[in-house]
């Protein structure tokens, strides 16, 4: 990967360049993620998440999306970071998926042991996270490479449909009155699409954005460009000032 005085000196005529030649993966790295990635979305999907008692009783998966970089087609050569957030029929408003999320969390954290196809992929390092909102995070491998893949997986209410009027899914989510980016995952389709559907120039130049973020914020022994600073105030969380991943610019 170039560095960022590279991106620098690179003249504005040749940026097209620069993005295809170090920061887009290549189709055959890309597609082999994706493979992999696809046996966990099988699991979600054919997996009969059921309890004796509790919100779980009658779970099934209405939709798995993928969002962040691999859902909006601005993936940089250097991620293996997948999000999939994880819409679920036994959520019927904001207020019953922040009651009942940490419990469904720990119920899909359970029957991923019992997936033999998971296991074959090496999966490993799964725990919920602390973040907002609470997320099951873990690692598998490519079955080609075996490159490490850490994926994310966020169950949310399905607020938006044909059924719910966009006017009145707003109202109810003032009234649910929750943290501050709970239930961002509730319409992180918007937030896909917003992105996906966008020429190339514009991926291009959001693929260069989040290549400057990571070399200001995270350039390993080098120090940030001089030009980098304390600028991209949007990659940092609101609670700690800490720098985010990737992935979590929604870019």
């Amino acid at each position: 990967m170039a560095v960022a005085q590279e991106l620098y000196g690179f003249p504005a005529s040749k940026l097209d360049s620069f993005v295809a030649q170090w920061l887009q993966p290549t189709r055959e790295w890309k597609e082999e993620v994706l493979e992999t990635v696809q046996t966990v979305e099988q699991f979600l999907r054919q997996e009969n998440f059921r309890e004796d008692r509790g919100p779980a009783r009658d779970v099934r998966v209405l939709k798995v999306l993928k969002v962040g970089c691999f859902g909006n087609g601005t993936v940089l050569r250097s991620t293996t970071d997948v999000e999939l957030v994880v819409f679920l029929s036994c959520f019927h408003s904001f207020q019953e998926e922040a009651k009942h999320h940490q419990a469904v969390l720990r119920l899909i954290q359970k029957r991923m042991y019992y997936c033999q196809e998971l296991m074959d992929l090496g999966l490993s390092n799964l725990s919920v996270t602390n973040r907002v909102p609470s997320s099951l995070i873990f690692t598998i491998q490519t079955r080609e490479t075996w490159e490490t893949i850490t994926v994310t997986v966020v169950p949310a209410y399905r607020a938006l449909g044909p059924s719910c009027p966009s006017s009145e899914v707003y109202a109810n989510l003032i009234k649910a009155n929750g943290y501050p980016g709970n239930f961002s995952p509730s319409f992180s389709e918007l937030q896909r699409n917003f992105v996906k559907h966008r020429p190339t120039k514009l991926k291009s130049l959001l693929r260069l954005v989040k290549h400057w973020y990571q070399q200001a914020y995270h350039p390993g022994p080098s120090r940030p460009h001089q030009q980098c600073g304390r600028r991209l105030q949007m990659g940092h969380s609101g609670s700690a000032g800490q720098p985010v991943s990737e992935t979590g610019l929604l870019l």
